[in-house]
């Protein structure tokens, strides 16, 4: 119970059931922000507006370091992620790419974590490593991230997850990038060995006086095994200012 209690939360993120290092809920979803995983597989789909597409399968690897609090009470640690994808996409007026695309790193803080409520700090770090212009952003482009968190006993959390992608480097024949993520998320288990997530997520775009489009989701998993648990996720753009039409993420996690 211990251990189970020591783990959940980044989406961030999206998985199933293992050792806990951070829970504090009994549902094992990979999107959880103080939550680490051995290894995951993440193949997804994006289809946006004028024929354009991309697909990814993302590699994920993740370290986690928790300790109790000296002086008060709880536990605060640390979870580092890197994530490799290969990258395939195309355009109507674009032959088809595919290659590597831009690696992420991410550090994140866990300061305080009890029962009931944590909260993570930290920064994410995009890198230029795609083989082709049409599969990566070109730029170097640092992620600082916050989010609250509170649990809801052995049925699941919410949290709120910000996070704002600014490029400081990079080919200079490229776009800048400068836009915010809000994305509210919901995790329940509905059973034994399955749960749902749900969230919706608002991209501001600086570079645009502040455009802003709006995409939800919903995600459902399974534990196959104490080690391995797979889920799917469709999303779909809404109201004014959409980025894309509607993806579709699929996963499968390797816990620790």
């Amino acid at each position: 119970m211990a251990e189970i209690r020591a783990l959940l939360l980044i989406v961030v993120m999206c998985l199933l059931r293992a050792p806990a290092l951070f829970a504090q809920t009994t549902v094992d979803a990979d999107s959880d922000p103080t939550r680490s995983i051995l290894f995951s597989v993440r193949p997804e789909f994006y289809k946006a507006d004028n024929g354009a597409w991309r697909q990814l399968v993302v590699a994920r690897y993740d370290r986690a370091v928790v300790r109790k609090r000296r002086w008060f009470s709880g536990k605060r640690g640390m979870l580092l992620r890197g994530e490799l994808p290969l990258a395939a996409a195309g355009a109507s007026n674009l032959p088809a790419q595919a290659g590597l695309g831009d690696a992420y790193g991410q550090v994140l803080i866990v300061p305080r974590l009890t029962r009931r409520f944590a909260y993570v700090v930290g920064s994410g770090l995009s890198m230029p490593t795609a083989t082709d212009p049409l599969l990566g952003s070109g730029k170097w482009i640092a992620a600082p991230a916050a989010a609250p968190i509170w649990f809801l006993g052995r049925r699941g959390m919410v949290y709120v997850k910000l996070q704002n992608f600014t490029s400081f480097a990079g080919d200079a024949r490229r776009p800048d990038v400068n836009f915010l993520l809000i994305t509210p998320t919901v995790i329940s288990s509905i059973g034994r060995g399955y749960w749902l997530m749900a969230d919706t997520e608002t991209r501001t775009d600086w570079r645009l006086d502040g455009r802003t489009g709006v995409k939800s989701g919903l995600q459902v998993g399974h534990v196959l095994t104490r080690r391995v648990g797979v889920w799917v996720k469709p999303e779909i753009w809404w109201g004014p200012n959409r980025a894309g039409q509607w993806n579709l993420k699929t996963g499968i996690v390797w816990y620790q």
